[in-house]
């Protein structure tokens, strides 16, 4: 039942025009912080969150992601083209537990981010439908089986360790990993709640869908990503270049 879960039928497509449900992903070392007028393009609040950042790498992130939230409103939404990317602002509401994005204070639309180690992606979710998405570097020096066995449902484990070799079993451990993110974030359950009960029985349960890939950057560093939707299938992922994001937005 659960193999259907590692057969990586999300899309990587070229970017395109209309940019709901699509994943927008982008490497976030591109971005040199320093040089950039970050009062022109993030809010007040977000100013504040970022100053709160400590390595290069979390504002480096965390500019990523906001930007590119900016751009994918500036593309499905043709009304906020005037609109100064300063005015546009995502914060977190803690009822709801969801990131939403105001457009000069008005609700638009929830949203959902992810990034891990220089690799970030963004959505939105206009319709505010259960929906969510993670992504997470496949490393095969952290302790994944440890972890899996003192974290994870006992058939997940046998998942894992009955692999053939380490690099499938950190496959199969990080593929588990994002799809319990993922249903966290589209179900608004925090991670805790998803570590230790079977995520193929909690998707059943819960009567949505997953879909998942993996992706390599110019490093050759790999990364799985998984969605959790009604209708995951409707999605796509999209790599966006600096220099289409900067020419859009208007920066260097």
């Amino acid at each position: 039942m659960s193999s259907a879960y590692f057969d990586n039928q999300l899309l990587q497509t070229p970017l395109a025009e209309n940019n709901n449900h699509t994943i927008l992903l982008f490497d976030a070392h591109q971005l040199q912080v320093d040089e950039l007028t970050l009062t022109q393009f993030l809010s007040p609040f977000e100013l504040s969150v970022i100053a709160r950042r400590k390595t290069p790498q979390a504002k480096k992130e965390y500019v990523a992601t906001r930007l590119l939230l900016k751009y994918l409103v500036k593309s499905v939404f043709p009304s906020s083209s005037d609109i100064a990317l300063s005015n546009i602002s995502s914060e977190f509401n803690q009822q709801t537990s969801k990131l939403e994005l105001n457009i000069n204070n008005n609700l638009v639309c929830s949203c959902c981010v992810s990034h891990s180690h220089g690799l970030v992606g963004v959505a939105l979710n206009i319709n505010n439908s259960l929906f969510g998405f993670d992504i997470e570097k496949i490393s095969l020096k952290r302790p994944f089986e440890k972890l899996a066995k003192h974290f994870y449902d006992a058939a997940e484990v046998a998942l894992i360790t009955k692999q053939p070799c380490t690099a499938a079993k950190a496959a199969t451990f990080f593929r588990l990993w994002t799809l319990k993110e993922a249903l966290a974030k589209a179900t608004s359950r925090p991670i805790a709640q998803l570590l230790s009960p079977n995520v193929f029985c909690e998707l059943g349960n819960s009567q949505l869908s997953a879909t998942s890939t993996v992706l390599t950057n110019d490093a050759n560093e790999q990364f799985d990503i998984s969605i959790v939707a009604k209708k995951s299938t409707d999605w796509r992922c999209s790599f966006i270049s600096f220099k289409a994001l900067s020419s859009q937005l208007a920066f260097k």
